[in-house]
């Protein structure tokens, strides 16, 4: 007798204990969703006050651009030459033409000029973006590129520039600007060439251009009317006639071209 009721005794206290541990193993369980859904709560309240602050911050920099008040330096949008931000929006400004190289619809309600010189390290870094861009708004942006190639500090550019214009002539220009902006480094004549066999270029047809008069009055005209319209500095864009220079940042770039198409 005595000893079933050890055996109960024995039985009752295992039943005891497995429910004492079943308990602490809620909570236990309970602590750790508390704790994760505490940790997403932290985490997803940084990842709001970032984006706000990232909005923000964008609002900021499109509003300094519009008004002129834009540190480029500060933001790392910088120019070779002169001129710093150098921005005029009164919308006075048409050096949008029909015989320089182009992307986009010629219908667009945005009509993006760039002055751009190969050897500059900021028109560069901006290619990539208004490539972008244009892809992206497809049939809404027009972007024309014009020659404005600072002989002074770039030893190369201005025979980089005849370089564009004669692969334009062969219906060849972009694939040729992206190479000589990918190889900016090496701009020599014999570099130059080198690109040319690469892209598919008739080198015969390629190299007389180089040293004819119509590679240089096309030069010569752009960076006249780059002056006439107050270029000072390479990249300089013209966005709907207004100016603006040095390297914008994609996602200002975007509310500009945004603001512009909604405006219409």
């Amino acid at each position: 007798m005595k000893q079933k009721f050890y055996l109960l005794l024995i039985n009752m206290k295992k039943q005891l204990i497995g429910l004492i541990n079943m308990q602490n193993s809620n909570i236990q369980q309970k602590q750790k969703h508390t704790i994760r859904n505490l940790i997403i709560g932290i985490i997803a309240v940084i990842v709001l006050l970032f984006l706000v602050s990232f909005i923000r911050e964008i609002v900021n920099i499109r509003g300094q651009i519009m008004s002129g008040e834009y540190n480029f330096e500060e933001y790392g949008g910088l120019t070779s030459g002169q001129g710093g931000a150098n921005v005029d929006t009164q919308g006075a400004y048409n050096v949008s033409t029909t015989d320089d190289p182009s992307i986009g619809s010629v219908n667009a309600k945005v009509t993006i000029v760039g002055f751009g010189d190969f050897e500059c390290p900021f028109c560069r870094q901006s290619f990539l973006v208004i490539r972008s861009l244009v892809s992206e708004f497809d049939s809404v942006v027009q972007y024309i590129y014009r020659d404005f190639p600072l002989e002074s500090i770039h030893a190369n550019a201005r025979n980089a520039a005849y370089a564009g214009y004669c692969a334009e002539q062969q219906d060849k220009f972009w694939p040729m600007h992206d190479k000589m902006f990918q190889n900016q480094e090496n701009l020599s004549n014999s570099d130059i060439l080198g690109y040319a066999n690469q892209v598919g270029l008739n080198i015969g047809e390629f190299t007389t251009c180089l040293s004819s008069q119509a590679a240089q009055n096309e030069v010569d005209q752009d960076i006249a009317d780059g002056v006439q319209a107050g270029v000072l500095g390479t990249p300089t864009w013209f966005i709907n006639g207004n100016r603006f220079a040095g390297v914008i940042p994609e996602q200002v770039f975007r509310e500009i071209i945004t603001d512009i198409i909604n405006s219409q």
